[in-house]
């Protein structure tokens, strides 16, 4: 089980300390040392200022803490921007072998490519690589991948939604998709490469209805997502939120109506 290192903020800690003033030697210096148990030194500081008996004393002491404290807190900032920079150098080490791996991939696909163009003879099917709108391809299956992807981004088969929305009618679906909205960035916020998200774009759906309370909705494969739709009140839609990238469902929900709200896989 992983270790929750802020377990400490939610327990809740009890400091008493009785105050006797007995002790009449003068307050030493404080000396601390990258060695020094901090936390032990803090309760010898407690304990003067409990138990000093002299008001000079007594301030010393106070004085002491206040020193103290600012000493741990100026060794804690410095130890947290060392991890942090240590965590980004580790980060840019990371990134920059992916994209070391990646180029190498990429070198090793073309590599592959043009021994499959240079070792076809075949007129008509070098001839079959070329397309009057989209160019030339290096290989058929470059041309073939090419006209799947736009299949899949395009025609409504392929992936089906299902929402129970319990509004007695057989409403219109809109479906619409973008990516990178505030709070779903990949890396944090203002990571994306368009502050706010992109701009939302409508796809082709075919909607079947099974009753007047449920709909199936099939959309192209190239859209599916991981999750299931999600009623917000907000501005009466249904999401599916995976990572990054978003499908909003617009069932033209009025104000009076009272839809199934919630996460569709409890319904």
């Amino acid at each position: 089980m992983e270790e929750d290192i802020l377990g400490w903020t939610t327990e809740k800690v009890t400091f008493d300390k009785q105050v006797d003033y007995h002790d009449d030697t003068s307050t030493p210096a404080l000396t601390v040392n990258p060695s020094t148990d901090l936390v032990k030194a803090a309760a010898i500081n407690s304990d003067q200022i409990a138990d000093k008996k002299f008001a000079k004393d007594v301030r010393k002491s106070l004085s002491q803490w206040v020193l103290l404290a600012g000493y741990m807190l100026e060794k804690g900032l410095i130890t947290l921007q060392q991890f942090q920079a240590a965590l980004n150098s580790f980060e840019a080490i990371m990134e920059n072998r992916q994209v070391d791996v990646e180029d190498r991939q990429t070198d090793l696909e073309q590599e592959f490519r043009d021994v499959i163009a240079n070792a076809t003879v075949d007129s008509e099917l070098i001839n079959s690589r070329s397309s009057t709108i989209y160019g030339n391809f290096p290989t058929l299956d470059g041309r073939l991948e090419n006209i799947e992807q736009m299949l899949a981004m395009a025609i409504p088969s392929g992936y089906l939604v299902t929402i129970k929305h319990g509004l007695g009618r057989n409403p219109d679906v809109t479906v619409s998709y973008y990516e990178d909205a505030i709070g779903t960035e990949i890396g944090g916020l203002g990571k994306a490469a368009i502050f706010g998200g992109t701009k939302g774009k409508f796809i082709e759906s075919t909607a079947s209805h099974v009753d007047a309370n449920n709909v199936k909705i099939e959309l192209p494969a190239g859209f599916a997502l991981t999750g299931y739709p999600v009623y917000q009140p907000a501005d009466r839609c249904w999401y599916i939120i995976d990572k990054n990238r978003i499908l909003r469902f617009d069932l033209g929900v009025k104000s009076t109506d009272n839809p199934n709200g919630g996460d569709q896989s409890e319904l």
